[in-house]
């Protein structure tokens, strides 16, 4: 079996779609508002360097506890699904392999997104779809190939699309064919 790999933030969509989901939740679950001082604090904390991101990512969905995270996850979509790029959407694809989306934000997030665009497999970081804390290492970087060892796909891995040659390094060196994504647009790369 083959497999193409995608990044989804800034690849498949053009944001970071959990701060995005999070801004939404802001909006239209008001009460979420609450929250913001002690968030303020811990990103503060993160961004001095003084609390680890994996820390800071554990608290800074807290705000799921307040809101029914499926139906906000339902209606974030519904109103974004339009901002997915062409690229993914089934015959527009480079191939027609098995897709693995393979992602660091939380995956009550990118399940239903990747359910709507007929992907196969969703690995995302996993969070209390209650409380919002999450329960895992971040899936970025080199877990993001421990993520899709977890599986147990006997699969090769013919194209890995991603915005970040740095961060994703491990799945591009994964994959025959790359492609760097900037703006919905794909360019072939070399992966050294």
């Amino acid at each position: 079996m083959k497999i193409d790999i995608y990044d989804f933030d800034k690849t498949i969509v053009p944001y970071d779609s959990a701060i995005t989901f999070y801004k939404w939740c802001l909006v239209h679950y008001p009460k979420t508002i609450l929250l913001m001082p002690a968030q303020f604090v811990w990103a503060l904390l993160a961004c001095l360097k003084i609390i680890s991101l994996q820390k800071f990512k554990k608290y800074c969905f807290n705000f799921i506890g307040l809101i029914n995270t499926e139906e906000a996850v339902k209606k974030f979509w519904d109103a974004h699904e339009k901002d997915v790029y062409p690229f993914i959407r089934k015959g527009n694809r480079k191939s027609d392999n098995k897709v693995v989306i393979i992602s660091a934000s939380p995956e009550f997030l990118i399940k239903e997104i990747a359910s709507r665009l007929d992907i196969d497999y969703c690995l995302a970081t996993k969070h209390d779809e209650k409380t919002g804390i999450i329960q895992e290492k971040i899936c970025r970087k080199e877990r993001k190939v421990e993520k899709l060892m977890e599986l147990g796909l006997d699969a090769e891995v013919e194209n890995v699309f991603s915005d970040n040659k740095k961060n994703d390094r491990p799945i591009f060196l994964l994959g025959k064919n790359c492609y760097l994504a900037k703006k919905g647009t794909l360019s072939e790369i070399t992966i050294k």
